[in-house]
């Protein structure tokens, strides 16, 4: 850009006369951030201007060294819209996400609270007679509050043949009440392998 095309830029942007301008940047030595800041303390810029409201603000690529940079304490720094509106949107987006959160885990505590009161456990023994018939919220909080002990009683009610099938719209599933089945043979074969080696140990014994 040659001298002539800043001292037109300088008019435009800050509405100031050509003469004034061109004083401006050679005072400064054609630096356009300079000479700005030199038009703004004379009080030279002209704010009603078209160019220079704060809808539109003066874009400037400014040939600054490091020294002009670490020196000059009175330099004003514009932003434009696009970084008011980009922060705004991203404020909306972690307003949104801070709103979604309560939503997602009321959502989530339905959802468990649906789990525990429309499904049940049902305990049936090997000829196929049901010993029980439990709300899935008593083995639940049994595991919870008696997790060791609740398990070993499941173990043992396995090994002595018992199944448990789970019934409802969430746990009442094939797949479900297959793995629970698989559970309860394999107690039950551990069971008869344990009872044949004792029985194997006994004769050898005798």
């Amino acid at each position: 850009m040659d001298n002539y095309q800043k001292v037109e830029q300088l008019v435009n942007k800050a509405g100031c006369s050509f003469e004034e301008a061109k004083a401006a940047l050679e005072g400064c030595e054609w630096d356009m951030l300079d000479a700005v800041i030199s038009l703004e303390r004379e009080g030279k810029v002209k704010k009603e201007t078209a160019e220079f409201k704060a809808e539109e603000p003066i874009e400037i690529i400014p040939e600054v060294s490091a020294d002009k940079i670490s020196g000059s304490s009175s330099q004003q720094i514009t932003y434009s819209h696009a970084d008011d509106n980009a922060g705004n949107q991203g404020s909306k987006e972690s307003q949104g996400s801070s709103k979604e959160s309560p939503k997602r885990a009321r959502r989530f505590f339905q959802r468990i609270r649906s789990i525990l009161m429309n499904n049940r456990m049902v305990v049936i023994k090997s000829n196929g007679k049901q010993i029980a018939d439990l709300p899935i919220v008593i083995p639940v909080i049994a595991l919870i509050a008696f997790f060791w002990a609740t398990l070993i009683v499941a173990v043992a009610a396995m090994v002595f043949g018992c199944h448990f099938h789970f019934e409802g719209e969430d746990l009442g599933k094939t797949n479900i009440n297959d793995t629970m089945d698989k559970a309860a043979d394999y107690a039950e074969k551990v069971k008869k392998d344990l009872s044949k080696k004792v029985n194997d140990e006994q004769n050898t014994d005798n």
